[in-house]
């Protein structure tokens, strides 16, 4: 195994797309009224379990999923395994009432059998800028709080709207951001990655790739030569992180390199989209435009 690979979590963003999710469109039959709301959840989506923590419905949760990070009221609750692959035994003995999951066909068997046993999934794409607030309201649905949750939902679309009007006169600066090495897999349309480089006035340059996380060959990103690297494909404990060219500096004739404006970032502060979106899209202000957001310090990377 090579010091950098395509981690779990780009595994399981890749996932989330052209995937089918039968719990997505659609009112939740019953979700609100009060007698149907779930009082035993299990939640395998940090995303999810943030929305949660924001709706004040954190004591629901009778269990989580293998990876996190996790709110630290639930970070000690049973785990269940994978998303893909839940302890579906293990949520019958928390008597769960509900699942909230990421949406994924790999895990479509497990879903099926917990459902067949009275368990309701409710899978969320939080992949997306859409993604993440069609989530929030369907949370907010299945536990009788829409009123929380589109306030909840407004505020960050202001937090929004303001990162961009502060970068409507930003250099148009190019951004290469990397989600996996080794091999090399790329952010690209579609992608809240790509959503929030836009947002912050800079370009992506894997802008016209055929996914939202697509493999692409070294020599042909690094023909556009990107002004600035945001590399967060290692997610092991002690990775280095902040303003270090790694690998990258092989190639002093890319902009990025030769400005020292390489970042190596844990891909949680900025691959796993949800109710954080407007605190990410201002750290990627940071990276891709300092002279409009500020430079960023090390310990917002780590």
């Amino acid at each position: 195994m090579t010091r950098r690979r395509v981690g779990w979590i780009v595994l399981g963003l890749a996932l989330c797309f052209g995937c089918s999710d039968r719990s997505e469109s659609g009112p939740v039959p019953g979700g609100d009224a009060a007698e149907n709301v779930p009082r035993r959840v299990v939640v395998l989506a940090p995303a999810a379990a943030e929305m949660l923590e924001a709706l004040d419905l954190l004591d629901r949760v009778v269990g989580v999923g293998e990876f996190g990070p996790w709110p630290e009221a639930i970070a000690d609750r049973p785990s269940l395994g994978g998303y893909d692959s839940p302890n579906v035994e293990l949520a019958l003995e928390l008597q769960a009432d509900l699942v909230l999951t990421a949406s994924s066909d790999a895990a479509v068997a497990s879903h099926q059998r917990m459902e067949a046993l009275g368990i309701q999934v409710v899978s969320l794409d939080t992949s997306t800028y859409r993604g993440v607030f069609d989530s929030l309201r369907r949370v907010g649905q299945l536990f009788a709080v829409p009123d929380r949750a589109s306030t909840i939902a407004e505020n960050m679309r202001q937090s929004l709207r303001e990162i961009e009007a502060r970068a409507a006169s930003a250099p148009p600066r190019s951004v290469l951001f990397v989600v996996g090495r080794d091999p090399l897999y790329v952010a690209g349309p579609g992608s809240h990655i790509d959503e929030m480089i836009r947002l912050v006035g800079a370009r992506n340059v894997a802008h016209d790739a055929l996914s939202p996380y697509q493999q692409v060959s070294l020599e042909a990103i690094l023909e556009r030569v990107p002004d600035v690297i945001v590399d967060t494909s290692d997610n092991r404990p002690g990775a280095t992180r902040g303003r270090d060219t790694g690998d990258w500096g092989r190639w002093e004739f890319v902009p990025a390199v030769r400005d020292d404006r390489v970042y190596q970032i844990d891909p949680g502060k900025l691959v796993i989209p949800g109710l954080r979106l407007p605190e990410m899209t201002l750290l990627m202000g940071k990276l891709a435009q300092p002279e409009i957001f500020g430079e960023v310090e090390t310990a917002e990377l780590e």
